[in-house]
């Protein structure tokens, strides 16, 4: 709505012919193209002359290898390959021209695919990529493998349903930023400058890295992933943060981690199958924890100093009804071991009475769909890690 003493005015885009957008920097044009797949950028070099380099300048190149087939079907090498040329004579035209992202899309079953796939890595130099892998399941795993150029610092794959891919290459040794959505994880890589590891949707079969394969990681994020292992073990010496959402599979959890300060675990509510059967922490330095709705047999928690934890929360609710939901008793009882060892020193007959400033019990509601009435559907418990007031 137009302000006092203002009012709207209707906008119609010129319409005397002329070209807008020729006239634009080429700095500016070239950011525009960007959003462009990098087949129509190609396109664009040939309606004038101030476009003819214009997909030497875009700092985003998209390309879906399946689209570069011909009228038959067949993978159209010698369009590839006019692309491919393209990007090595942009890569020695120096630091102006650099790709700053690649996203690319190839089916990793087609090993002609694959091996123009790699060399567009290679000749891009991008220090973000993006590789798309389609699948719907129900095809034979193939190995593969990313060789990653210099520039890379950021590599991102989604490959529904497939292997994840052998990362290797001179950029592998200075690659700063993994993450893997919709894989299958046989075996991690060997990543010595790794400092972020995001997991989505992944099925994970081997162990997770260790300091001698990640030994400067920090940040890790395990998000709604299937982990195939007797127990999670995590031990990393520069691990600051952890997040574990709805991390399926595995029995027990261990985490030995003296520089980590944030911890986020979170578990669907009633979910018994996602219980622990151990959940244990070594983190001295631990600031922050956020516990939800994850229940575990036995907890052991090691912060160091009791009261060092200063900021969080643990929560958890009881559904009515849902057999696979823990009693609020069991819910209750688990709270306080865990708040023994995250309040300041007491004797283990104080700690429930210096818990309840902590801890709030609420209760929801829910419409019966038959009569419409209101009945309770069950109980929040919850506490924040400093005192309600």
């Amino acid at each position: 709505m137009a302000g006092p003493g203002r009012s709207w005015r209707h906008w119609d885009a010129p319409g005397d012919g002329a070209d807008h957008i020729t006239v634009l920097p080429p700095e500016l044009r070239a950011r525009i193209a960007a959003s462009l797949p990098f087949r129509q950028v190609a396109q664009l070099a040939t309606l004038s002359r101030p476009w003819r380099h214009i997909h030497r300048h875009t700092p985003v190149v998209e390309l879906k290898l399946d689209e570069w087939g011909s009228a038959a079907g067949v993978l159209d090498e010698d369009a590839l390959a006019c692309l491919e040329l393209a990007l090595l004579r942009r890569g020695q035209e120096g630091s102006g021209s650099r790709v700053g992202t690649l996203r690319v899309t190839f089916a990793v079953e087609d090993p002609r695919m694959r091996r123009h796939a790699g060399l567009i890595i290679a000749l891009a130099d991008a220090r973000r990529i993006r590789i798309t892998v389609p699948g719907f399941g129900g095809f034979p795993q193939v190995e593969w493998s990313v060789d990653l150029s210099p520039a890379a610092v950021d590599l991102e794959v989604e490959a529904v349903c497939h292997l994840t891919p052998a990362i290797a290459g001179p950029g592998a040794a200075a690659l700063q930023k993994l993450c893997l959505d919709t894989v299958v994880v046989p075996e991690w890589p060997s990543l010595p400058s790794l400092r972020h590891l995001a997991l989505h949707n992944v099925t994970v079969l081997a162990p997770f890295p260790d300091a001698a394969r990640c030994p400067r990681l920090e940040h890790m994020c395990i998000l709604e992933c299937l982990i195939e292992l007797a127990c999670v073990h995590i031990r990393l010496p520069l691990l600051r943060s952890l997040r574990m959402d709805k991390a399926y599979g595995a029995p027990c959890a261990t985490i030995d981690a003296p520089e980590l300060e944030e911890l986020d675990v979170n578990c669907g509510a009633g979910f018994a199958a996602a219980d622990y059967q151990s959940f244990s922490l070594r983190a001295p330095r631990l600031r922050c924890l956020t516990w939800s709705e994850q229940f575990a047999e036995r907890v052991h928690i090691d912060v160091g100093r009791p009261g060092s934890v200063t900021s969080g929360r643990i929560k958890y609710t009881w559904k009515r009804g849902l057999v696979s939901c823990r009693e609020m008793e069991d819910l209750r009882a688990q709270m306080t071991r865990m708040l023994e060892r995250l309040l300041p020193e007491l004797s283990p007959e104080g700690v429930a009475d210096a818990a309840r400033p902590y801890i709030s019990l609420d209760k929801y509601t829910m419409e019966d769909p038959y009569s419409g009435s209101e009945n309770v559907g069950g109980e929040y418990l919850q506490n924040g890690l400093t005192p309600q007031q």
